[in-house]
């Protein structure tokens, strides 16, 4: 049910988010295993699971998700996850590369995404959690407007109206 009332693509100029397909499985695995990215999520060790089971995780875990493509292929995951319908949900958003950051598909990447959960009615609050010391990403979400909503064990909680 929740398909029928998110779009399937997205796009805007060359920036595209389309559903995660199985075959950016080891994209997305790669990309979570990225010494940085795991810093930056808490997390201590590489996952080491074969990408099939790592991308039947995420799909299990995370609706809807998307992958980010540009004119130059696939840069990032966006998605929601704890989605209750009509109400709110927490949100992950990840540009892989380094060489991609900081250009703005971040940014536009997610205004695409709550335009399309705003459309459709999909949510009216969204969650982000952030380490206290990432910087970067406080910095990204806050200048989205999103605000501190808490903090719990060194995670940062944010939240934005739709």
């Amino acid at each position: 049910m929740l398909f029928l009332k998110i779009p399937g693509y997205m796009e805007d100029g060359n920036l595209r988010l389309r559903p995660l397909r199985m075959s950016d499985g080891p994209f997305i695995l790669r990309g979570l295993n990225d010494g940085a990215i795991l810093k930056a999520s808490g997390l201590s060790r590489p996952i080491v699971s074969p990408w099939f089971f790592a991308w039947w995780w995420i799909k299990k875990t995370f609706m809807p998700a998307y992958c980010i493509e540009c004119a130059s292929g696939r840069i990032g995951f966006i998605s929601l996850y704890n989605l209750i319908l009509g109400k709110s949900a927490e949100m992950t958003l990840v540009i892989f590369d380094r060489n991609n950051r900081r250009m703005g598909y971040g940014t536009r990447a997610f205004k695409l995404c709550a335009q399309g959960m705003q459309r459709h009615s999909v949510v009216k609050e969204i969650f982000v959690k952030v380490k206290a010391d990432n910087h970067s990403a406080l910095s990204f979400w806050r200048k989205l407007g999103f605000v501190e909503a808490g903090i719990i064990n060194g995670l940062i909680t944010l939240s934005m109206g739709l």
